[in-house]
């Protein structure tokens, strides 16, 4: 995926609004459609789902839950050998306190000073990454958590789309390059993944005819609801297997041309093998499968400030665009210092004017 990102950081930033320029006004498919979870459509705006790898939640809460029930072991058998050693005092239970003690307690300092930063990318955080897309005052907004950039605004038909990944196990990629005011890249993910780009062209044809000319014409996508359903989390985990099983791989046809019988044999053989593999695997993919719905019901349902609920709206006031003055001084310092790792190689603006203070003609 990483050369796929440095496509987007050209050696030459003249490059760059060709590119978003054709992002926005260029037709990709023919058939627009959503596959992707949407909780909002309307005339204003189009909330998805973002972020990628859903189907693989549930892996950092089961690792979690075990570090857990480890460290909460320690401590039940240092108070078994606690109490031994208060009802028949002696050198060896004394001993066995101290190791069990001393052990709960490094679990804890390391799961309190490590692991618990790592259980919060599933747990005891916002319950999933949303993308608003506001045609209205021509936005696009990122709700993420704090420690991953926040509720973020963005322009609309500033980015470069990545629409071509199929097979790649990531779905549309959204890059805003570097501009005035905001030192770093900005990256989203929208929609599913699939095997093939068909179906991720329908996908960005959709949203880009909602932005571009409005929701006339367009299919009307399903509402997902945003309560932890139980079918919520068990689809990404068993939807892979069971579309390879029926052989109905997303922008593949159920069933194509005449096939002879040495083929439609294969086609059988491997299929039952399948089967056969799902069957064994089933118990794994069962536990993720809990695991990923308990992740969801430990966290909470993310709500968007209110001056973006109501963009869009007579008489309302539009979203200012983020910069890095909008995070705390720390991380916009930061930000700042390491604008370099998003220049491209070869390209200096401030050597292109010898005085910082006034803008670069770039700019």
């Amino acid at each position: 995926m990483r050369g796929k990102i440095d496509k987007y950081m050209p050696k030459d930033f003249s490059a760059v609004p060709e590119e978003m320029e054709q992002t926005r006004s260029a037709p990709v498919s023919d058939s627009p459609r959503l596959r992707s979870p949407v909780y909002a459509y309307n005339d204003t705006h189009l909330e998805m789902r973002a972020g990628c790898m859903e189907y693989a939640r549930g892996l950092v809460t089961i690792v979690s839950l075990f570090f857990v029930y480890i460290t909460i072991g320690f401590f039940h058998l240092s108070f078994i050998a606690l109490f031994k050693f208060i009802s028949t005092p002696s050198f060896s239970w004394l001993l066995a306190v101290i190791f069990e003690v001393v052990l709960a307690g490094v679990f804890t300092w390391l799961y309190v000073k490590y692991g618990f930063q790592i259980t919060r990318f599933e747990m005891l955080t916002q319950r999933r990454l949303l993308v608003r897309f506001n045609r209205k005052t021509q936005q696009v907004y990122l709700h993420r958590p704090k420690y991953a950039g926040g509720v973020t605004v963005l322009p609309w038909g500033k980015f470069v789309a990545e629409v071509d990944a199929g097979g790649t196990r990531f779905p549309i990629l959204l890059a805003w390059p570097p501009q005035p005011g905001r030192p770093n890249m900005d990256l989203c993910f929208v929609g599913k993944a699939c095997a093939t780009s068909g179906p991720m062209r329908d996908e960005w044809e959709f949203i880009r005819r909602y932005m571009e000319e409005g929701p006339e014409g367009l299919p009307q996508p399903r509402i997902h609801s945003k309560w932890p359903l139980p079918w919520h989390a068990f689809g990404p985990v068993f939807g892979g297997m069971l579309g390879l099983l029926l052989g109905r791989r997303e922008g593949q046809p159920s069933s194509g041309s005449a096939l002879d019988t040495q083929q439609i044999g294969k086609r059988l053989l491997g299929r039952l093998l399948m089967l056969v593999a799902l069957v064994i695997i089933s118990p794994a993919l069962l536990t993720l499968g809990l695991a990923n719905w308990l992740s969801q019901l430990l966290c909470w349902e993310p709500r968007w400030p209110k001056v973006i609920r109501e963009a869009g709206q007579p008489g309302k006031p539009i979203p200012k665009l983020t910069t890095a003055e909008d995070y705390d001084p720390e991380t916009c310092r930061r930000l700042y210092l390491n604008a370099d790792l998003w220049t491209p190689k070869g390209h200096d603006g401030i050597a292109e004017n010898d005085n910082p203070d006034e803008p670069s003609d770039s700019q």
